[in-house]
């Protein structure tokens, strides 16, 4: 019984990631979404950010840039709900990311978020439930960096 659902959670999970395996480009959506929400995670529970995180100043320009970066996001809004695209709501949902990282760690250099890709980073944390929660996310992106080699052969089958 137990094995019979946990078969039913590991096929929605698929599914839901990859289209059991079939779309490559919905796994990298997946794994890139993850490691932002991990970096978001660790940037607000974990004091070592100082260390990665480059602050830019606020000058005119900055600003400048920050408002047409939210006139445009606000636009491909308008622009999606309008025309109900599905390749247009992921590309969305991939700038939301983008910008609650910058709103939320204020790092437009990124330096964190690279240095969050790195998979042994985590041991420089202290145990808690942040290192806990680390360690999911990069298994559950393990297993998704497995499902992209998969379908990325499924594709080239397909292709042949």
């Amino acid at each position: 019984m137990n094995k019979d659902k946990l078969k039913q959670v590991k096929e929605g999970f698929d599914k839901i990631t990859s289209q059991n395996s079939t779309n490559w480009k919905l796994v990298l959506f997946w794994i890139f979404s993850l490691e932002v929400v991990a970096a978001i995670v660790e940037f607000i529970w974990v004091d070592k950010y100082v260390e990665y995180s480059v602050k830019v100043p606020h000058t005119p320009a900055v600003e400048l840039l920050v408002g047409l970066g939210v006139t445009i996001f606000v636009w491909f809004c308008i622009y999606t709900i309008i025309y109900d695209d599905m390749k247009n709501r992921f590309r969305l949902l991939i700038f939301t990311l983008i910008g609650l990282y910058f709103v939320v760690t204020n790092d437009f250099s990124l330096q964190f978020l690279l240095n969050n890709l790195n998979p042994l980073h985590f041991f420089e944390l202290d145990f808690s439930a942040v290192l806990i929660l680390e360690l999911f996310f990069k298994l559950i992106i393990l297993y998704l960096i497995y499902q992209l080699i998969i379908s990325a052969k499924k594709n080239k089958q397909d292709i042949k």
